[in-house]
């Protein structure tokens, strides 16, 4: 009977101190750290997101005018040339010997044609006093006619000759940067060869091509018309924080069938040549400005059942929610509208996955390490 009542007595000792280590361990357990910011209120850019392509504003594929033997080459492959640089020289000495001769041809006729001047001037006077017939004198005049027509043909040949002598030497039409050779030297080029000599790309300024979906492009007509003047800005993946800002020249007149897409381009400067043409980026079409949004870093907003929504701190430093509407978001920044926040309130940036709706909690600045915070435990 003694070690009954023993037992039951340390039973009941054993279950009160458990009862009183789950109370104490309750009692010390410590808030959840969340990190907070600061609600800033602004006019924010909305922008329609995209995908372009770089592309160059022309594509020159450089073509010989002039067949014959392919001398020189004045460039190197890949070489960045000025407009009107010497690329090429094919052999000028056929185009030039005609040339030469020519202008031969053209002192001579011109010799002919004032011997014939002549000729008509001296029997002006005596075909008059019937000393020569009339047919005669208007043969003299048919002669100096055919040879000022002879004149004037040998300086068209003298032009055209010329012309191909200059053919033969070929330069930039723009400044831009060459592609590999495709004909060496050596090689006999033709006038309707369809292998061009090179290819030249102008990379300042340089296009974006982007298309749009038709709900983005009649969200961007309606506040933006329909001129297709539309700003943008272009960002490389492998380098968010340089951004290109431009405005697209060129709307296409239908969307596409196929994909209900509309085709726009647009310019940027590119005097750093950072951009090269097959470049793929991520287009930011200006929509509109949403004037004094709320704008919070990007980790305060999450998604839930009803939608984006994001955690403030009360006076009591217990979590609220609020649930709010996107307008626009960066990788430094998300801007929204909300009826139940205000500039300035406190929301929670990072930690929300530890804590609900009216969960007290202990909150450190964004930047500052957790250890920095002071430990809080429950009342």
């Amino acid at each position: 009977m003694i070690k009954k009542i023993t037992l039951i007595c340390l039973s009941l000792s054993l279950a009160f101190s458990a009862t009183s280590c789950r109370k104490k361990d309750k009692q010390k357990r410590p808030l959840p750290i969340v990190t907070v910011a600061q609600v800033d209120q602004r006019d924010m850019p909305v922008y329609v997101d995209s995908i372009g392509q770089v592309i160059s504003t022309i594509t020159v594929n450089i073509r010989p005018q002039a067949a014959g033997k392919l001398l020189e080459v004045h460039v190197q492959q890949g070489a960045i040339v000025e407009k009107d640089q010497p690329l090429y020289l094919i052999d000028p000495r056929p185009y030039q010997a005609t040339l030469d001769e020519t202008k031969a041809q053209l002192v001579h006729d011109t010799a002919l044609l004032e011997i014939t001047n002549k000729t008509v001037e001296r029997y002006k006077q005596v075909v008059e006093d019937d000393f020569i017939s009339i047919l005669t004198f208007e043969q003299y005049q048919a002669n100096a006619a055919a040879a000022q027509a002879q004149v004037e043909l040998d300086m068209a040949s003298i032009v055209a000759a010329q012309i191909n002598v200059e053919f033969c030497h070929v330069t930039a039409p723009s400044a831009g940067k060459i592609s590999l050779y495709n004909v060496d030297v050596g090689n006999i080029v033709a006038v309707d060869d369809p292998n061009a000599l090179t290819v030249l790309r102008p990379f300042s300024p340089i296009d974006i091509l982007f298309s749009l979906s038709q709900q983005q492009f009649e969200s961007i007509r309606r506040e933006q018309g329909n001129e297709g003047t539309w700003p943008f800005v272009a960002i490389l993946p492998e380098s968010p924080d340089l951004k290109y800002e431009g405005s697209t020249f060129f709307l296409d007149n239908q969307l596409d069938q196929n994909t209900g897409t509309i085709l726009l381009k647009g310019r940027v400067p590119n005097e750093q040549l950072s951009l090269w043409p097959g470049e793929f980026m991520s287009v930011k079409i200006l929509q509109r400005i949403a004037p004094q949004a709320f704008v919070v870093p990007p980790g305060a907003v999450l998604i839930g059942n009803t939608g984006p929504y994001v955690y403030t701190i009360d006076e009591k430093n217990k979590a609220v929610a609020h649930n709010v509407q996107v307008l626009t978001r960066s990788e430094k920044e998300i801007a929204f509208t909300s009826p139940t926040i205000a500039k300035g309130n406190t929301v929670i940036i990072d930690g929300q996955i530890n804590i609900a709706p009216g969960v007290e909690v202990q909150t450190k600045p964004q930047g500052q390490p957790a250890s920095e915070s002071a430990p809080t435990t429950s009342k």
